[in-house]
Order: C-alpha cells, then sequence, then structure tokens
C-alpha cells in the first residue's frame, strides 16, 4: 500500500453513527510530523508509516474536525485511497 503524505486527499469512514465516508486530507505523516510536538504532548505520536493525522471535510457550519493516527483500512475509523 502506497503510504499516506501530507496534502494529499484520502476518504475517511466515521467511527460513529451512520459511518459516513467523507473527504480528508492528510495534515501530518511520519516524514512531516513534528517531534517536538509529540514529545510536549501536543499532538499524538503515530504507530505506522501507514497511519496519518487526518482534517476531516463536514457539510455544514462546522466544516471539519481533526482524526488523529488514522490507520488505513475499509472499517470505521479508517482511511482508503479515493477510487
Amino acid at each position: 500500500m502506497e503510504r499516506p503524505t501530507t496534502g494529499r486527499i484520502v476518504r475517511y469512514r466515521g467511527r460513529q453513527g451512520l459511518q459516513a465516508i467523507r473527504a480528508a486530507i492528510v495534515t501530518a505523516d511520519v516524514d512531516t510530523l513534528d517531534p517536538e510536538g509529540v514529545q510536549v504532548g501536543a499532538v499524538p505520536p503515530l504507530e505506522s508509516p501507514l497511519h496519518a493525522h487526518l482534517w476531516v471535510f463536514t457539510p455544514g457550519a462546522r466544516g471539519g474536525f481533526h482524526e488523529y493516527n488514522v490507520p488505513p483500512g475499509d472499517l470505521p475509523g479508517t482511511w482508503h485511497w479515493p477510487a
């Protein structure tokens, strides 16, 4: 599987409710994650090179939300490449 990289668009399957699939952008990958931010607890670490931090886009006034350390897959709470 191709590793996620910062700035790329992926699809994220929600963890709750309808588990809707939404567009998301990779905000950090293993190469761009700030180690000082992890060290001070400002941002969570990534468990593997295939995990990513995401900004998930939503319709409506809120606009979106962060998801951290998201693994690839097809289950709720995972990301995958657009078809």
